[in-house]
């Protein structure tokens, strides 16, 4: 075994964990309209309009369901 291939793996993660806290900050420092525009605005859009498609009996819940399958794209 490689002693040396789990270093590769630890700086992998420690590159993630930077850039990351990196993203938090830069979204922590945009105004709240910004803020909902770069992150929940896109896939909110794209819900409504499924939505307005489908027509659904409980669309609140249709939406959530949406949202919630859709979360992390765009990450």
């Amino acid at each position: 075994m490689d002693p040396h291939a789990n270093e590769g793996n630890k700086k992998e993660n420690i590159n993630k964990d930077t850039s990351k806290a990196q993203t938090n900050n830069n979204l922590n420092s945009l105004s709240i309209r910004s803020y909902l525009d770069q992150t929940v605005v896109p896939v909110l859009l794209q819900g409504m309009a499924e939505l307005a498609k489908e027509r659904p009996e409980n669309p609140i819940e249709y939406l959530a369901h949406f949202l919630l399958k859709h979360s992390n794209e765009g990450k």
